[in-house]
């Protein structure tokens, strides 16, 4: 399709061996990575199980569990926890502190309990031998921080939903009758160290700023369609384009009417996203998720890099449509007084469109009307940050990245 000449690098709608790549390639290793890093959990948890007494009188596996428990950790910060003071000697790059805060493996169904019976553990440890220990019946295990309190303090809750966000893709119907996946067992033993560097690798090629297909999808979240046609061409919206991602299960459809009088302007000047339950609606959400797991790496003080925030830096200083830098669009005078009002509202609007009149409100009591402008304008103001997904329509919601220390985010990205 010589039409087909999109603006951004190594974006081939067009082209179907595109598509098949990523989902038989792409898509498939970081599922096979996946899966291997919980299995490999799973085996180190059966490994451990039983009373955690009698594990550690075994010598063939005393000296995992007490890798699992207390690697890395020094005789100061062990006396720490015998004293039940507030553990912050745990630090990122120990075996301990990638277990517990990481992996959510521990001695107890949460941080709390875990941290307590580790001090129950460590004084009888200081007092008595593995023999003596192994007597004893302590009636307590190495086990996994239950799904529920799990997403405050550990990576796994992202990554149980990133199986079930994967497993709903292949799944799709559409995706089954096109897509012949070799399923690729990783056997990691009990290394989760290294089960757990091939996935964050594996994850962060998913990215948009290394993956072209994945920056694809993220910017039909919900962009204005001038604006699409401006960077991907007419020919997206073709009928045999439309066919091919229908094909995958990438289904487009409007979501922000300008309510003009005349329904031609609607149709022209509308809000595109995806469907609800689309495969395009479920990659965003992996990225979303991906992005998370790189953000609690970085700010536990992992060697990550927080991978959102890099992407906006990126992007901040890259070229878009009318030859200008996302930085220099935003920080006229004139922007800056208007993205000023977003950045106030902490993130999350709720808005409507009201015969070509676009407005937004807090979410919020006392639910002030935050701005009111023409529907041209916000196409002005937000079309860029849409297509990037440093903003996203949902529902009557606009939001903007919120994770990232709130203010902070919108200094950045808004030019505040």
């Amino acid at each position: 399709m010589a039409s087909c000449q999109p603006r951004v690098p190594g974006v081939r709608y067009c082209d179907e061996s595109w598509w098949q790549e990523f989902f038989t390639k792409d898509l498939a290793e970081f599922y096979a990575s996946l899966n291997g890093l919980l299995r490999a959990r799973e085996a180190l948890l059966k490994e451990l199980s039983g009373d955690v007494a009698q594990v550690l009188a075994d010598p063939q596996r005393r000296d995992l569990a007490l890798r699992v428990l207390f690697g890395g950790l020094d005789e100061g910060c062990l006396e720490k926890i015998r004293q039940g003071g507030y553990v912050d000697c745990i630090k990122a790059g120990t075996a301990a502190h990638f277990y517990k805060y990481v992996l959510g493996i521990g001695l107890g169904k949460n941080k709390d309990d875990d941290l307590k019976e580790s001090r129950g553990l460590l004084n009888l440890l200081k007092t008595m031998s593995f023999e003596e220990i192994g007597k004893e019946k302590l009636g307590v295990s190495i086990t996994e921080y239950e799904s529920v309190v799990m997403s405050s303090f550990t990576a796994m809750s992202y990554l149980f939903e990133l199986r079930k966000i994967v497993n709903e893709i292949y799944s799709n119907p559409k995706i089954k009758q096109v897509i012949q996946v070799q399923q690729v067992q990783i056997d990691y033993g009990l290394d989760l160290v290294k089960a757990f560097e091939d996935f964050l690798n594996k994850s962060i090629k998913l990215l948009p700023l290394y993956n072209p297909f994945t920056f694809f999808i993220q910017s039909l979240r919900s962009t204005p369609r001038p604006y699409l046609s401006i960077m991907y061409g007419e020919e997206l919206f073709s009928d045999s384009v439309r066919n091919l991602m229908s094909k995958y299960g990438v289904e487009l459809t409007k979501i922000l009417d300008p309510n003009l009088s005349v329904q031609s302007k609607n149709d022209e000047l509308a809000v595109i996203g995806h469907k609800d339950g689309s495969v395009g609606r479920l990659i965003v959400k992996l990225v979303q998720n991906i992005f998370y797991i790189t953000s609690m790496l970085h700010n536990y003080g992992y060697l990550a890099s927080d991978e959102y925030e890099k992407y906006i830096e990126a992007k901040y200083n890259e070229e878009i449509s009318a030859g200008y830098t996302l930085k220099e669009l935003i920080t006229t005078a004139e922007a800056k007084s208007e993205y000023r009002k977003f950045c106030y509202s902490y993130g999350r609007l709720t808005i409507k469109v009201e015969k070509g009149v676009f407005k937004a409100y807090q979410t919020k009591y006392p639910y002030d009307e935050v701005m009111s402008i023409t529907y041209e304008r916000f196409l002005e103001l937000l079309s860029s940050l849409l297509f990037l997904g440093v903003a996203w329509i949902e529902g009557d919601k606009l939001q903007f990245e919120s994770w990232i220390e709130g203010d902070e985010f919108h200094e950045k990205c808004l030019g505040d």
